[in-house]
């Protein structure tokens, strides 16, 4: 008896001799209830010799809930594994869902029907409407709508002109938010793709229909027009309109002018350029060396002036003066300053040289 052929061509006709080919072919599986929960068309499928495998060539795929589609993924090939319940999709990978018009590229993704999830494990783009975000790897929660993603993360807004980097952020679509537990930087442009504004925080919350980041913990604002500086501990900022609010600890820094601007809450308004302080203010201008107290404090940037209530205590050292009243008014950059009570002018001492 002559022994077996080894040449490939047999090789390859004894494999498949053991393998299933259907070509044009659908997949589905479906629940307890004969409900479908995934359904999946190929050109080719090729089983494996134990049946427990099926390689797929060309293929797309629904995922539904209650009959209606909640996932729409596209591949150049595919492997089913594990009875239907892990779906491995390689090469130009589409998925995309209907409820909120999101879609996510990829080139490697682990489909989980059962658990509700999608995992993107090589570098993903992620695009909706105005929202764009690129990461290394990333997690869709189908149930829930949400995208998780993780490494060199960008997300991107064209109007208004927005980029928010971080390491993880979570997107929660229907909500049309994004929140990054950790560290976050976030950078504004005009019209014209010019920075405006940056923005560094331990920690924050984007949400991209009011336009509206919420920020804490170790906030740094650098605006470049005004040129300013602000820090706080909690900030929510109207990127669009380019408003900020506090109710914590505030200050703010021209450090061209040497003016610094502190209080225990407050407003910053930088389309308008203006400051307005509250709860125990208190102005210095390091040039010139001279301080001013109130309760509240409203500081109009481009022109310097200052308009002060409550408590003021105004002090300069050359000449050396001090004076106190109820308000106060002038230009803190070059110490001209009226302080008044009762419409009068009050000025309780003056030191002189």
């Amino acid at each position: 008896m002559s022994p077996p052929d080894p040449s490939p061509q047999n090789l390859r006709e004894s494999r498949l001799d053991t393998q299933l080919l259907l070509n044009n072919a659908v997949l589905e599986q479906s629940n307890r209830q004969d409900n479908t929960v995934w359904k999946i068309k190929a050109d080719s499928i090729v089983y494996s010799e134990d049946k427990q495998t099926a390689n797929l060539d060309r293929v797309v795929g629904n995922l539904l809930q209650d009959g209606k589609i909640i996932l729409k993924i596209s591949a150049n090939k595919g492997e089913v594994k594990d009875n239907g319940n892990v779906i491995i999709f390689n090469e130009n990978i589409m998925a995309s869902d209907p409820r909120n018009d999101s879609a996510i590229e990829s080139n490697f993704v682990e489909w989980r029907p059962q658990e509700n999830l999608l995992l993107i494990k090589e570098d993903l783009n992620g695009i909706q409407d105005n929202l764009k975000v690129t990461a290394q790897k990333g997690k869709y929660f189908t149930d829930t709508e949400q995208l998780e993603v993780e490494g060199d993360v960008v997300a991107t807004t064209e109007e208004p002109g927005l980029q928010l980097k971080s390491d993880r952020l979570l997107w929660n679509i229907p909500q049309n938010k994004v929140t990054s537990p950790g560290a976050v930087d976030i950078v504004r442009y005009d019209e014209k793709e010019n920075v405006t504004d940056k923005l560094v925080s331990d920690r924050g919350e984007v949400d991209l229909t009011a336009n509206v980041a919420t920020l804490n913990d170790n906030i740094e604002l650098v605006s470049l027009e005004p040129n300013i500086q602000a820090a706080s501990q909690s900030f929510i900022w109207n990127y669009q309109q380019r408003v900020g609010q506090t109710d914590k600890p505030i200050q703010i820094l021209d450090r061209d002018r040497q003016i610094s601007l502190t209080g225990n809450q407050g407003e910053i308004n930088l389309q308008q350029q203006i400051a307005v302080l509250k709860d125990g203010v208190r102005g210095i201008n390091r040039r010139e060396a001279s301080e001013l107290y109130a309760r509240q404090l409203t500081w109009t940037m481009e022109s310097e002036k200052v308009e002060a209530i409550g408590d003021v205590i105004y002090e300069q050292a050359d000449p050396q003066a001090r004076l106190t009243g109820e308000k106060a008014s002038g230009t803190l950059g070059n110490n001209i300053i009226v302080v008044t009570s009762d419409g009068k002018k009050q000025v309780t001492s003056i030191i002189k040289n």
